[in-house]
């Protein structure tokens, strides 16, 4: 039954603990029999005791195996259902995308045609100004964009590049610059449920985008990387404070949540990494900078 307990332990109890305590409490009833069995507080032979002990190891596997297999169907269908929205939004992405180069490409069109007139009528200063305020933004924007979200194709799990672009469309829209290093194809490791990666990644991002924001020059820098048996997640960003008070900031996120840049949702963060005893997160901060470190030690 190793490995079926190991899986009871990782779906059953992990994620679903009020119904571990009732299969706990049906356990602790043959406890209550065997001890009844032993005081004599009823009457009951050797092969009676014997025959209620092998209905209750029948029963314990039966109801393990099919729990098991219950809530591991639920979360393989809720990943697939997840999948599948992810596909949905990552596809309006790309046709929003779409949409935006085909509107751009008509205002282009315009834009040239006002440089053309500019350029017959021998007038440098328009076409300067047309340059510097239009054509020099708008290709460092285009540039921009194209090398960051071009590098989310080194994600395998759809699910994630999709919450990562929609993170990062959301940083750039705020004027947040976005550093992305995902050099080599990455498939995220299946030790973690999804549904909690997203979470880690979506509540790392959040505060991230939070502190950026208001920072001077804001800025973020993601990494997401395969290091000999370990999986390294890295994300750092500017800040307002010089410092972040670090253990302040341990305090509030092992009591209450917080309106502070990283204390909103590191409750909820500690609460998720706590599940899985493999993981290790580290933060530090110094001169205008914070890094969060999650480190998925596959080993």
């Amino acid at each position: 039954m190793k490995s079926l307990l190991q899986q009871y332990a990782k779906v059953v109890i992990s994620f679903h603990p009020i119904v571990s305590w009732i299969v706990n409490l049906f356990l602790i009833s043959f406890l209550v029999l065997r001890n009844i069995y032993h005081t004599q507080f009823l009457k009951m032979n050797n092969l009676q005791y014997g025959l209620i002990g092998l209905i209750y190891g029948i029963l314990t596997y039966l109801i393990i195996k099919y729990i098991t297999r219950y809530f591991l169907y639920q979360q393989r269908s809720i990943n697939l259902e997840n999948e599948m929205n992810s596909l949905q939004v990552y596809t309006s992405h790309v046709e929003e995308m779409y949409d935006n180069l085909r509107l751009f490409r008509h205002d282009y069109k315009n834009l040239l045609l006002s440089l053309d007139d500019a350029i017959k009528r021998r007038d440098i200063d328009q076409v300067e100004s047309i340059f510097n305020r239009v054509i020099l933004p708008t290709n460092t924007k285009i540039d921009t964009q194209n090398t960051v979200l071009s590098k989310l194709s080194q994600v395998q799990s759809l699910e994630i590049k999709s919450l990562l672009f929609d993170k990062i469309t959301l940083a750039l829209k705020k004027g947040v610059k976005v550093n992305l290093e995902i050099e080599k194809p990455i498939t995220p490791t299946t030790k973690i449920d999804t549904i909690d990666m997203l979470r880690i990644i979506s509540i790392l991002f959040d505060n991230a985008i939070n502190a950026a924001a208001k920072a001077k020059d804001g800025e973020i820098n993601f990494a997401f990387f395969d290091d000999k048996n370990n999986q390294i997640l890295i994300i750092g960003n500017t800040t307002d404070e010089e410092n972040v008070d670090l253990q302040r900031l341990t305090k509030q996120s092992s009591r209450i949540l917080t309106l502070a840049s990283h204390g909103l949702g590191l409750r909820n963060l500690r609460q998720l990494l706590s599940r899985y005893p493999f993981i290790e997160n580290r933060f530090d901060s110094n001169d205008h900078y914070f890094e969060q470190v999650i480190i998925f030690h596959l080993s």
